[in-house]
């Protein structure tokens, strides 16, 4: 990600300055010569012009700066914002940039209260510049007035010029693709995402100063004295919290030797891969004299880690588990040992359409099939795994089969029947309204059990279909296993 870092707190002073590539990533405006001294500006500006770009005819409001190592050229490219920077020692391009909106050299700047002021354009400097995923988002000092501009998939957003310099502020580059401008976060996109208690402090270089950032809100710091209360002896860590301009906690950090308040102090951060971050702080002496000490600080809480323990294994509460569809269990994971730096695990499905599982180890059945749920510790890489078997869920014919059915189909006297929520039945006939016979009932899996007021056994049928509005069933014979022949399907009437 290039971006340009604005070192100048005017235009003008932007002016007497140059740019030059510092690293792969960033570009810095460093002190450089004039051009030329001699020579005409316009004229040597048009010479490096040709002798960069060729044919320049297209492009108005040119200007150009040397740096130690490349040259910036801007201007109004085809009527659009441009700029572009060059390698002084192959000619060639590393970076361009145009505006996707046309822009006229007559502007407008809001004076406040109403008022305007119309300028012509005739300068166009860019004081910051971060590529995002789908755009840019460029500040631009034009005539010295700043203009924020997001592009991104083909679309815009800019702000007005405005008169009072606390309006448009510079932007500085954020968590991921997002940047502050003022006290408000924004987006690639140019949204808010949050407007802070008050504007983060950056370095000179446009970053936020002593802090790596964790997320769009938060950030870890490490201050050297002068904030937080902390001795100029001792160094301190902090997670702080820009939207709400508070810290989460703070952190002392006791170096294991003297250390005078004139002495020097460089803290490095050497390893974040986890919520466990390691540092090195380097101590130099007023005499020349150098010592320096490591520590490792858990982000999360704060807390100084002295002595790291290692994972060793991991083992889980079930090595196999049966469900139904839609069931759900709970899987445990054990980490050892007990005491573990970092116990941290990680919960995956081999099939997640039969069984999914949620890092907290829950599984929910999903389809009838066998799929393997495999936890594995964040630390060393241990692992273990319990087999989950889904079969298909039992119907839930009890609930289901109770009301008054019509019979559509099957040779018998009744032609309704209506199950009861109190396990009883009642056979009756439309065409013989004298007829009524009654009973009790029970479902055991796709059987049904019926036995008549008046016998002493139960009546044994398959259900062959039951849902919210159809039943049909298979007469057994009395061992409960062999079909009689007699088949019986009904509708719901109520």
């Amino acid at each position: 990600m290039k971006t340009f870092r604005l070192l100048a707190t005017s235009l003008l002073v932007a002016l007497s300055m140059g740019f030059t590539s510092c690293g792969d990533d960033e570009l810095d405006v460093t002190p450089a010569p004039p051009i030329n001294n001699i020579e005409d500006e316009s004229t040597q500006r048009d010479k490096m012009f040709d002798e960069y770009i060729g044919d320049y005819s297209n492009i108005t409001c040119r200007f150009c700066q040397a740096g130690e190592s490349s040259i910036l050229f801007t201007g109004l490219k085809n009527k659009h914002l441009w700029f572009a920077e060059y390698e002084t020692a192959t000619r060639g391009i590393k970076f361009e940039w145009t505006d996707i909106e046309e822009t006229d050299t007559i502007q407008k700047v809001y004076k406040g209260y109403g008022e305007y002021e119309t300028i012509k354009l005739d300068n166009i400097f860019p004081l910051f510049h971060k590529k995002t995923t789908a755009g840019n988002i460029v500040t631009l000092a034009l005539n010295g007035y700043r203009q924020n501009i997001f592009t991104f998939n083909g679309r815009t957003k800019r702000n007005q010029l405005q008169s009072d310099p606390n309006k448009n502020k510079v932007a500085y580059s954020w968590f991921q693709e997002s940047v502050f401008i003022g006290n408000c976060c924004y987006s690639s996109e140019g949204d808010t995402v949050y407007v802070a208690m008050k504007q983060p402090e950056f370095d000179s270089h446009g970053m936020p100063a002593e802090t790596e950032l964790i997320s769009y809100e938060e950030g870890i710091r490490f201050l050297t004295g002068y904030l937080e209360d902390v001795s100029a002896e001792n160094i301190s860590i902090s997670k702080y919290n820009y939207k709400d301009a508070k810290s989460v906690w703070v952190t002392r950090i006791v170096p294991p030797f003297d250390v005078t308040s004139d002495a020097k102090r460089v803290l490095t951060l050497t390893g974040n891969t986890t919520n466990i971050w390691n540092y090195k702080c380097e101590v130099t002496f007023y005499d020349g004299t150098k010592k320096d000490f490591t520590f490792k600080i858990n982000i999360d809480n704060g807390k100084i880690v002295t002595d790291e323990v290692k994972v060793t294994g991991i083992s889980i509460n079930e090595q196999s588990v049966s469900l139904k569809q839609g069931e759900t269990f709970q899987l445990i994971a054990t980490v050892q040992p007990d005491n573990a730096t970092n116990k941290k695990v990680i919960w995956s499905s081999s099939n997640e359409a039969v069984a999914s599982v949620n890092q907290d180890g829950l599984i929910t059945a999903n389809s009838v099939g066998e799929a393997n749920i495999t936890v594995t510790t964040e630390d060393s890489g241990f692992s273990t795994t319990s087999i989950v078997i889904v079969t298909k869920k039992q119907d839930d014919y009890t609930s289901l089969i109770i009301g008054k059915w019509k019979m559509t189909s099957g040779d018998a006297v009744a032609t309704h029947v209506t199950y009861k929520g109190d396990g009883t039945f009642e056979y009756t006939s439309a065409e013989v309204s004298s007829y009524k016979e009654v009973g009790k009932y029970k479902i055991d899996g796709n059987k049904l059990y019926e036995m008549y007021s008046d016998e002493d056994e139960w009546a044994i049928s398959d259900i062959l279909l039951l849902n919210s509005m159809t039943l049909s069933v298979q007469e057994l014979e009395a061992d409960g296993v062999t079909p009689s022949g007699k088949k019986f399907s009904y509708q719901r009437v109520e």
